[in-house]
């Protein structure tokens, strides 16, 4: 496809330097996942992190720890890492509970937005995860993101399946 060819070296810039200042403002710790990588923007950031992506090219563009993977099946045991990291992406998610699925302590995830939207999606993030701690955004010359920081708990929507089933 021409967008994955393009992506990578148009994008690049841009999503390193979010990546540096959100793990500067969140200090990032432990054992990492960082789910839906893309060509591995953040592995120069956390080379330690365990990277996943459905593609397989934008896998075999870095070197790390790489898993081929869906972000909305992770092949991970419950509570795998103290950090998830889900930069871009969670707009495309179906099942954003695996996110909490696999996480044992925070989850990091961003939204793309702008001057006009940034308070609606941090809305959005906020009623997919509980226990936001911080949020902030990420300024770009080419983009903005809306971040948050959330205690790994249980998603609204899984807990009200849990409370229907």
């Amino acid at each position: 496809m021409l967008y994955e060819k393009i992506y990578p070296e148009f994008m690049e810039k841009t999503q390193k330097e979010k990546y540096r200042e959100i793990i500067a403002e969140t200090k990032l710790q432990g054992k990492v996942l960082d789910v839906a990588c893309g060509p591995g923007f953040g592995v120069e950031i956390f080379p330690h992190a365990i990277f996943t992506d459905k593609n397989l090219e934008y896998l075999r563009a870095f070197k790390g720890l790489r898993v081929l993977a869906n972000a909305n099946f992770l092949p991970f045991h419950d509570k795998s890492f103290d950090t998830v990291v889900c930069i871009d992406f969670i707009h495309l998610m179906k099942n954003t509970a695996e996110l909490n699925r696999v996480s044992n302590k925070t989850i990091i995830a961003s939204e793309f937005c702008n001057e006009n939207n940034y308070k609606e999606k941090f809305e959005h993030l906020k009623n997919i995860f509980w226990n936001v701690k911080k949020e902030f955004v990420v300024k770009t010359e080419k983009e903005w993101d809306a971040v948050i920081v959330a205690q790994s708990a249980l998603t609204k929507r899984r807990l009200l399946q849990q409370i229907l089933h």
